[in-house]
């Protein structure tokens, strides 16, 4: 927390320093003139003293204030932003409130005056500041966040005050709580605290444009218990998925396959090749089911309160893993490049049949529509300090006895262990 007249101070710090040690050397100077037996090397160092004073200061005298950190009264309206919480002076620059990307602080920044006078309960024209009737004491948890990146849960503040004054301020408490907090407080508090970022989304959207359509499609896709729309989209999701997922598996079968005969050369010589292609009805379903993943995931993106965190969610990781090998065949195909007329390219066919066996990955997509699924993978990451612990103790078992076993059997002719990762096995 500063209040509004830290800034200007601050300008005359650098000279102040400089002088004072000025006036100590002079006075160190002065006691050894008094020196008697001052020999001529002294008067040679006292010299050298006196010129270096003389220059040190012309460098700072002559030092850009840029270069000295300095601010002065006509740029500290454009640098800083000022805030009255309740009473209380904050003074917080515009580039550390951008650095975080998220809040209502941040919006603030980025607007001009007119529309930050609507958001502020009043502006006080004498201090150039806006005023927000809060609690400057909670307000303290929303300053340090855009200080540090992190929340703290200070243990003298009601959490669940807490929790209304970060939704006061658009933050999710949930992405940014500070690991020193989760091991301070008990499970109870860290799980109120945790469901409170699934709070009402109209916090998140009021601010956007056109907010209230974009929250009402945002339910759509990812509250199910919303609405009955929404319960609706749910079940059309995952009936995509599953009619994906069992087209590749049906897909695989010989008997929904067809003989393509194709010609590749190899050491100059052409060979005719027969390999095994699903029916044509397969690929027509899967070209369906991609184009509703894809219109479900730029639509989502497209209407996200904060589409960097919405990207790098797991989930919607998954989603673009889903549909990214059908993009790129696409695009391969609009560049001129016939992924079927590949095969001569090993590399390149090789990509082709890795990107394709990418596509199993849509069955993870039914974690999104599954409760259990959700919480069996929160358990995961609960525990995954002991499960790391686990795997390190199982290795270390299986690098001995494999090690073990492979010197003693090396030289038996025959032998299996022919290696120490071959004994792995064993």
């Amino acid at each position: 927390m500063a209040t509004s007249t830290r800034g200007i101070h601050r300008k005359n710090r650098p000279f102040e320093h400089h002088n004072d040690q000025m006036i100590r050397r002079s006075i160190c100077i002065s006691q050894f003139l008094k020196d008697s037996q001052m020999t001529s090397l002294k008067s040679n160092y006292i010299t050298s003293i006196i010129n270096d004073i003389i220059s040190s200061n012309n460098e700072v005298e002559n030092t850009p204030q840029s270069q000295l950190g300095l601010i002065t009264d006509s740029d500290n309206a454009d640098t800083f932003l000022r805030l009255n919480i309740g009473g209380t002076h904050f003074l917080i620059r515009n580039e550390t409130v951008l650095r975080r990307k998220t809040g209502l602080l941040s919006l603030i920044v980025r607007w001009p005056h007119e529309k930050r006078v609507p958001l502020a309960d009043a502006y006080l024209e004498n201090t150039n500041e806006y005023y927000f009737e809060r609690s400057a004491l909670l307000f303290n948890v929303i300053y340090q966040f855009y200080l540090t990146g992190f929340i703290h849960l200070p243990e003298n503040l009601c959490l669940k005050d807490l929790l209304n004054e970060l939704d006061y301020w658009c933050i999710a408490p949930d992405k940014y709580l500070a690991e020193c907090c989760c091991f301070n407080r008990n499970d109870n508090q860290l799980d109120s605290f945790r469901s409170s970022s699934e709070m009402d989304q109209a916090d998140y959207f009021r601010h956007l444009r056109f907010g209230e359509y974009r929250l009402q499609i945002w339910n759509l896709m990812e509250v199910p218990a919303s609405s009955f729309a929404a319960q609706i989209f749910t079940t059309l999701s995952v009936l995509f998925v599953f009619i994906s997922i069992l087209g590749l598996v049906l897909g695989s079968l010989p008997e929904f396959q067809l003989k393509t005969n194709y010609t590749t050369t190899i050491d100059s010589i052409s060979i005719q090749m027969i390999e095994m292609e699903p029916l044509p009805v397969f690929e027509r379903l899967e070209f369906i089911c991609i184009i509703w993943f894809i219109f479900e995931y730029a639509l989502k993106m497209l209407i996200s309160y904060d589409r960097m965190s919405t990207f790098l969610r797991l989930m919607n990781i998954i989603d673009l893993l889903a549909i990214l090998p059908f993009i790129i065949e696409i695009a391969l195909n609009l560049f001129g490049f016939n992924t079927k007329n590949m095969r001569d390219l090993k590399f390149a066919f090789l990509v082709i049949r890795v990107l394709r066996v990418l596509r199993v990955i849509r069955i993870l997509k039914l974690g999104r529509y599954s409760i259990g699924l959700q919480m069996f993978g929160r358990t995961l990451r609960a525990s995954f300090r002991q499960l790391s612990m686990m795997a390190m103790v199982v290795l270390t078992g299986v690098i001995f006895f494999s090690t073990l076993v492979y010197f003693i059997e090396k030289d038996v002719e025959g032998s299996q262990f022919y290696s120490i990762p071959a004994a792995c096995w064993w």
